[in-house]
């Protein structure tokens, strides 16, 4: 059937009433204005209707006329099919129930919204997080928001969605899941609403027996089902949350015979196929599979299962409060990778003694047992399972929980599979691409896929790669990766994960048998061959494929959506083009980039002049600024026109006073990403540009820093919080301002302010073995080695150092520190520049051009194998990053395709320049002129 289409049937209803009205239609919506228009303010109350996207094409002969005589502007989901998305909360949460959003005149929102809510009595259609309810058995909501959508810097520099009030009040008005309102306005159809004065955030009791506005902060006076109180937020969905509760006896207070419980919540009509089965259905389908497997080890038990309303619950044996990302996140990877990348020769060319020992060769005890343990117990539950005739068809990190002891438990089975029956989905990168395109019937060879994932995840601390990977090739990835970061250390790991992997029934339920049995320790190697690195030839073509994704798809990113879209307006440096621009910049010569520049010099030279945006380099309107610069000194079409002043950044929410500010926003006036030191940068930046008053702008912003107290950076603290501690790092934190403070006094030859940085950076040196030390630890993430808040950042700020002061010990830090990030190399889940592989890549590249040292090259050369490794592209396609989500930046340089292309350009030519600026003070050798393919 084809889809249905609100723009035809709305076209024909407006000929037919003979009243002028314009539509318009976009990607999502068609917008509908009545013509004259009424004179509506800035931001008011809006009417939401909510519609299962099934019942949409029977809401609109009953809602459009009614709408269209009442005269007021309104859009609607463009179809049926682009609702049943917006209900799905895979693209946003706010978006979730809203068909039909209503901007009435203020003094007809209460009647209207009464009005609606009777025409439409009894009309099904999820739940609005965002919005309270006029009529519990009707599907019009309501909040006060924008009806224009105005941004301006919020207080991390960002862009935010904000409404201004009286007296210079702002809101930022972005919906999200609980209901808030301006504390100056008061509810329309609420009598017992509290003063105006404070923002509120209240929970729909009347309605919802559930905390569901808020998940982290439950109400203490709410039994859920009359007998479980809630007592702490475990997940927040638009989908349903997730509580952890206490049951008691059933009276309020009574702890008697309490234990503590998970009750999951499921909102109806949201994420509701075209067979109608919507979430409520994976929670009874949950119950089903639960019940059958009552007893089997590692599973949480079936307690209880009540409605309220048109919501479910489930209720569930508690059987830990952290899963195994979460574990891995903050714990690091379960098995401890080689001190060197397997894949590459030690920096000292000494011999890793890790990577020769016998294949099969017994583990280590302190590395082995929580890996073989989470192996053992996760084989053991699956094959019981199978064994009762059930496929999870969902095992991922996610949903492995971990109890006090560590013992694995899984958890979320709404997609399983019994006696024929099972519901549609799964997690891209654990699940089989069969088993997402519904291809192939659920078998017991998708569970063994999923755990091979999630053994290589626990092995090196990487996600599978997602995105349009097919399975052979996510196989491929997989053990790609695994080599890469193990090397031929363990054999019967590589031979086991193979299998798993593999598709073929007899082969995965053999290694499944081994894992529960402990034989798979005796393998030797197996179906599993070692996968090949990526050939010389594929790296060199890798920069041309990024180059083209970029020219293909960043504009429609940044021009393509609406106005109210956040890549519409934003221009800064981090995720916006002025990013994307300033490495294109580079690549003039390429058919296609100039027009695209010129493109992205108009969008950014319009977000200047329309968007009140607070200074700062990466978030912020120096970044812009040095774009336009750049683009206009080579030659670019860049706008004349007027720009806005530099707005303040919004205050942060909650926060009255400056004490009450948490310590990493008080940062912000001084760091890089949007504070005086990154203004600095940009300031020397415009400087090189020409800009002849920059040299002094960057000087008087170094004034306010050396005003700021400079404490002592405490070694022991850092090292046990290293790549936790924003401080510290190079965004927001010590090592941005000391960068600076030492770039300015390179420029300007300011003796008190080299003595500043030289007292700074021999602080910094003094650090470095300890904090070399943190980053190797098994304990340790990735975020240890990033450019943010971790080596990478510190191996910049002691480069830049020796350059400046001309110190042996400060180049043998700085290259310690660099060789400290050298064994993450293989194992960085993140590939741009902030926190991943390409700003890894760049540091690395830097000590190649100073040092003229080839092993800087080849660790760099590593980096972009390692692109390769994570690609869900075939090698003749490579793609790095997927573009799933408006706000993932898929095109930027600090976590997208331009900042990759940043790091491969400089990777063909690495005297080449990056995109910060580099010290004056003198001239350093360039590397003996090797380039990729070299």
């Amino acid at each position: 059937m084809a889809d249905w289409n609100a723009q035809d049937v709305l076209r024909r209803l407006t000929e037919e009433c003979g009243a002028p009205h314009s539509l318009v239609t976009g990607a999502t919506w068609t917008r509908v204005r009545c013509e004259p228009a009424p004179d509506l303010p800035e931001h008011g109350w809006k009417l939401h209707i909510s519609s299962r996207a099934d019942a949409l094409p029977q809401l609109a002969p009953v809602l459009f006329p009614r709408l269209l005589a009442e005269g007021c502007g309104f859009k609607v989901a463009r179809s049926d099919r682009v609702l049943r998305r917006l209900n799905d909360a895979g693209v946003g949460s706010g978006a979730v129930g809203k068909a039909v959003t209503v901007y009435p005149p203020p003094e007809r929102v209460r009647e209207l919204g009464r009005e609606l809510a009777e025409l439409l009595r009894g009309h099904p259609g999820p739940r609005v997080p965002s919005d309270r309810r006029v009529a519990e058995d009707a599907p019009v909501y309501y909040r006060y928001g924008p009806f224009r959508t105005h941004w301006r810097s919020g207080p991390y520099g960002t862009l935010v969605v904000v409404i201004h009030g009286p007296d210079g009040q702002e809101f930022e008005a972005a919906a999200s899941l609980g209901y808030r309102q301006p504390p100056w306005v008061s509810d329309p159809f609420r009598t017992d609403e509290p003063p105006p004065g404070t923002e509120v955030a209240l929970t729909d009791t009347a309605a919802h027996p559930a905390p569901d506005d808020h998940a982290p902060r439950p109400a203490a006076d709410v039994l859920l089902g009359g007998r479980y109180r809630a007592v702490e937020g475990v997940y927040e969905s638009a989908r349903g949350n997730v509580y952890r509760a206490v049951e008691t006896t059933g009276r309020a207070g009574d702890a008697a015979h309490a234990r503590t419980v998970i009750v999951k919540t499921a909102r109806a009509h949201v994420s509701e196929d075209r067979d109608g089965n919507d979430v409520r259905v994976r929670l009874r389908n949950e119950r089903r599979v639960l019940t059958a497997c009552a007893g089997v080890p590692g599973i949480p038990a079936f307690l209880d299962h009540f409605a309220h309303a048109a919501d479910e619950y489930l209720v569930t044996s508690d059987v830990g409060d952290r899963n195994l990302m979460e574990h891995i996140w903050r714990n690091g990877a379960l098995l401890p990778a080689p001190c060197t990348p397997a894949s590459m020769p030690a920096a000292d060319d000494g011999e890793d003694p890790g990577a020769t020992g016998e294949a099969g060769a017994t583990w280590p005890a302190d590395e082995a047992d929580a890996f073989t343990r989470l192996a053992r117990e996760l084989a053991t539950t699956l094959g019981a399972l199978h064994a009762k005739g059930v496929v999870m068809r969902d095992v991922t990190p996610r949903n492995i929980v971990l109890d006090d002891t560590g013992r694995s438990h899984l958890i979320d089975f709404g997609i399983s599979a019994l006696d024929g029956i099972h519901l549609p989905g799964g997690t891209p990168g654990y699940a089989p691409r069969e088993q997402l395109d519904r291809t192939e019937e659920p078998s017991a060879a998708d569970d063994h896929y999923a755990l091979g994932m999630v053994l290589v995840f626990a092995a090196t601390g990487l996600p599978p790669v997602t995105g349009e990977a097919s399975t052979a090739l996510a196989r491929t990835r997989a053990l790609q990766c695994l080599h890469a970061v193990h090397g031929t250390r363990r054999p019967e790991l590589r031979a086991v994960v193979g299998d798993l992997l593999s598709r073929d029934p007899d082969r995965s339920a053999g290694a499944l048998a081994d894992l529960a049995s402990g034989d798979w320790r005796a393998r030797t190697g197996g179906h599993a061959l070692t996968p090949p690195a990526a050939p010389t030839g594929q790296v060199a073509d890798l920069a041309d494929r990024v180059l083209e994704i970029l020219l293909a798809e960043a504009g429609e990113y940044h021009l393509g959506g609406e106005g109210v879209d956040f890549p519409a307006v934003d221009a800064s440096l981090y995720t916006g083009s002025a990013g994307v621009g300033l490495e294109l910049l580079h690549h003039r010569h390429r058919p296609g980039v100039p027009e695209l520049l010129r493109r992205l010099a108009r969008h950014a030279h319009r977000s200047l002049a329309t968007v009140p945006t607070a200074d700062g380099l990466f978030s912020g309107r120096t970044g812009t600024e040095v774009f336009l610069a750049a683009a206009r000194r080579a030659g670019v079409e860049v706008p004349t026109g007027p720009v806005l002043p530099a707005a303040t950044r919004g205050r942060a929410p909650d926060a009255a006073d400056a004490a009450e500010v948490p310590e990493v926003l008080r940062a912000v006036d001084i760091d890089v990403v949007s504070g005086h030191a990154g203004v600095g940068l940009g300031r020397l930046l415009l400087a090189d540009l020409g800009d002849p008053g920059a040299p002094a702008a960057a000087a008087a912003l170094a004034e306010p820093l050396l005003r700021r107290e400079d404490p002592a950076v405490p070694s022991a603290h850092l090292a046990a919080e290293l790549g936790r501690e924003t401080t510290f790092g190079y965004a927001h934190g010590y090592l941005g301002v000391t960068d600076f403070l030492l770039l300015l006094a390179a420029r300007n030859g300011d003796r008190g302010l080299l003595e500043t940085g030289r007292l700074r950076a021999h602080r910094l040196a003094a650090l470095v073995p300890d904090l070399v030390a943190a980053a190797a630890a098994p304990t340790a993430s990735q975020m240890a080695v990033s450019w943010c808040r971790g080596l990478g950042g510190l191996a910049r700020v002691l480069r830049h150092a020796w350059l400046v002061l001309d110190e042996p010990e400060l180049r043998r830090a700085a290259e310690t520190a660099t060789r400290g990030c050298q064994p993450w190399l293989t194992r960085l889940s993140t590939l741009g520049q902030c926190c991943g592989t390409a700003g890894l890549g760049a540091v690395l590249l830097d000590l190649a051009v100073d040092t003229g040292e080839d092993r800087y090259l080849d660790a760099a050369h590593e980096a972009a194998r390692h692109l390769m490794r994570r690609s869900h592209g075939p090698d003749d396609a490579p793609a790095l990053v997927a573009n799933t989500h408006t706000r993932d930046a898929p095109y930027s340089w600090a976590q997208g395709y331009a900042g990759i292309l940043a790091f491969l350009r400089r990777l063909r030519e690495p005297a080449g320049p990056d995109l910060l600026p580099e010290p004056t003070a003198r001239n350093t050798p360039a590397p003996h002129g090797r380039t990729v393919g070299g």
